[in-house]
């Protein structure tokens, strides 16, 4: 019996191989993990101490079937524990999944906010940081994507329900607020608004989504002093004109069936486990059309130009991922954008741009990456 065990292990092991070469390999499928996969090593006197782990992360990268597998494990997982086989990953009700990393469950929860000290030392580097980098108050805005996890909390596990009806967001915020003349926009409010009209984040996916995006641009232009606008669901929209109250113009959203997000990515999920939506914007000056003139992942520098933008000025932006969603609407609405990776911080001479106003954003659960980041800013060149 156990030498039929161990014949039926080896057996398991080297089946994927055998089929492969039988079949003439099984092809690949797309690399959704989020990550470069593991290049063929090549075996030299340099290398020989790597080489033997350098060849098992390639083969466990492109073994054949490697996909169906994965497919096959996420599938039981789901099937038997209604779960992902991620730390990073927390399965919630109706389809939601959220993000377990960075101090996304520490701002579900509403605990460890930023001591009084803190929240000065974050308070009075902002300051220099305008100091160094706007014009005047009006110039500047510090800017707070909020956690997926905050907006759509009711469909988190009961197990997150908030111990404190209060997080370091909130309590950053208010301390600003009432310590400074800083313009900080946090659009928490005006996103559970907007949700209960449309999604504003991606239920498989970490970041808001063009809906979201839009809601965000349209408080930052507010508090740049610019104009905003309004929107109507598709839905909406065809009952107005209809109804012969007036035509369907302006901002129009609708939404339509989306592809799995990176949270889904990162188990591998099938997609007949999930359920994703995809906002749509369309009727913001869509007779502008935005000149890239520079979009270099290497640099972190994304630089667009705009004839006939509403905006004359020149906005420059420390972001992170989150402002992806704002890019289409900032880049129509002002003359010139610059968008600056916050990991290029180190490496780019922000200042040389020359903004007539500058934005520094930040999501909700990197926080964190505040201080650290703003030292970066106050230093470099």
């Amino acid at each position: 019996m156990r030498k039929c065990m161990i014949l039926l292990f080896f057996a398991i092991l080297l089946m994927p191989g055998v089929l492969g070469a039988l079949l003439g390999g099984a092809p690949e499928g797309q690399n959704t993990e989020n990550r470069t996969l593991a290049e063929r090593p090549e075996l030299s006197l340099e290398n020989l101490e790597d080489f033997p782990a350098d060849a098992e992360a390639y083969i466990n990268d492109h073994a054949p079937f490697r996909d169906q597998f994965i497919d096959a494990y996420a599938s039981m997982n789901m099937e038997l524990f209604h779960s992902i086989d991620n730390n990073d990953v927390i399965v919630g009700k109706e389809d939601w999944l959220f993000y377990a990393g960075n101090d996304s469950r520490v701002d579900a929860l509403g605990i460890s906010p930023f001591t009084e000290v803190e929240q000065w030392s974050i308070t009075t580097q902002l300051l220099q940081i305008r100091q160094k980098y706007g014009k005047d108050r009006d110039s500047f805005v510090f800017f707070i994507a909020p956690d997926k996890e905050i907006v759509y909390r009711q469909y988190l596990p009961d197990y997150y329900a908030p111990v404190t009806d209060t997080s370091r967001a909130k309590e950053l915020v208010k301390y600003i607020r009432e310590n400074s003349d800083i313009q900080v926009i946090y659009p928490l409010e005006d996103l559970l608004a907007a949700s209960e009209q449309g999604l504003t984040y991606y239920k498989t996916d970490t970041h808001w989504n063009d809906y979201g995006g839009f809601v965000g641009s349209q408080e930052l232009i507010a508090a740049l002093g610019g104009r905003t606008e309004t929107v109507r669901f598709a839905g909406e929209a065809e009952e107005t004109a209809s109804s012969g109250e007036g035509e369907a113009a302006g901002v129009r959203v609708s939404f339509a069936e989306g592809e799995r997000g990176d949270l889904g990515n990162l188990g591998r999920t099938p997609m007949r486990y999930l359920d994703e939506v995809k906002a749509q914007i369309e009727g913001y000056y869509d007779e502008l059309t935005p000149e890239l003139l520079e979009d270099n992942p290497e640099t972190g520098i994304t630089r667009a130009r705009t004839e006939g933008a509403p905006d004359e000025r020149r906005l420059v932006m420390v972001r992170d991922s989150f402002t992806e969603a704002m890019e289409p609407v900032l880049q129509k609405y002002f003359a010139e954008s610059v968008l600056i990776d916050w990991e290029s911080i180190e490496s780019t001479d922000i200042g040389s741009y020359g903004g007539d106003v500058f934005v520094y954003q930040v999501v909700e659960r990197n926080l964190g990456r505040i201080p650290a980041d703003l030292v970066s800013m106050l230093e470099g060149f």
